[in-house]
């Protein structure tokens, strides 16, 4: 084991460990949870050591580098595109990403539809959420979620899994729960409007991946925490 591949597993050993007791606290079961390691900017070194310690969900928010990796790195790996998605960037990011957490307007999520059924494939995606009214971040204004969840649930080649957010960067202690329960509140309510639909969040990075396991968070995503700063 090289010394990078040490301190990898180091890593991973302390956070799997964080996210057990947070799990524990919120009375929720592993199997509904999934890590994303985030690898925006790291070498294919680090990729591999963490795919050699068991880890097989990867996020980027590059598509070119993203598509790099897809390739060089072993075929079962679940790839996340988590960045923000330009239309002229779909088709690429289809032909490598099984997961889209980025999607934020109708006419994003008709032009993934279109393209998908050109490249025969169906893609999970989560409706990115600008729940704060943050004018800094992407995302949808929660009261245009309930239309924009129904024509994304009628479409023939997206597979619509559920929401993504992030909390602002000023948000600090409370301010982050209370961004986090809301999320939980706004899923809850499109539930029971929609009861088939899966209603998956995806929230949570480094810094405050705590407190979004407590308010339910099913996909987290952890860069700094696993692989250290980045190199590239």
């Amino acid at each position: 084991m090289t010394h990078g591949d040490a301190q990898i597993s180091k890593r991973l050993e302390e956070l799997n460990q964080r996210i057990n007791e947070s799990l524990k606290r919120a009375n929720r079961d592993a199997s509904d949870f999934t890590l994303i390691a985030v690898t925006k900017r790291q070498p294919l070194s680090h990729l591999e050591s963490a795919y050699g310690l068991g880890l097989r969900h990867f996020g980027e928010s590059l598509i070119q580098e993203g598509i790099l990796k897809v390739k060089a790195l072993p075929e079962d790996i679940h790839w996340h595109f988590i960045g923000h998605l330009q239309k002229n960037k779909v088709r690429r990011c289809l032909q490598a990403f099984e997961y889209i957490h980025s999607v934020d307007s109708l006419s994003l999520l008709e032009r993934i539809d279109l393209i998908a059924a050109e490249e025969r494939v169906c893609p999970k995606i989560f409706l990115q959420i600008n729940y704060a009214l943050d004018p800094d971040k992407y995302g949808l204004h929660p009261e245009a979620l309930p239309t924009l969840l129904e024509a994304t649930l009628e479409k023939s080649h997206i597979d619509c899994v559920g929401l993504m957010g992030i909390p602002p960067l000023s948000a600090e202690g409370s301010d982050i729960d209370a961004y986090f329960q809301g999320m939980a509140e706004l899923r809850d309510s499109l539930k029971a409007r929609f009861p088939n639909w899966p209603g998956l969040l995806s929230m949570g990075m480094s810094a405050d991946f705590d407190k979004a396991i407590q308010a339910g968070s099913h996909f987290i995503r952890i860069g700094s925490l696993l692989f250290g700063e980045r190199e590239l």
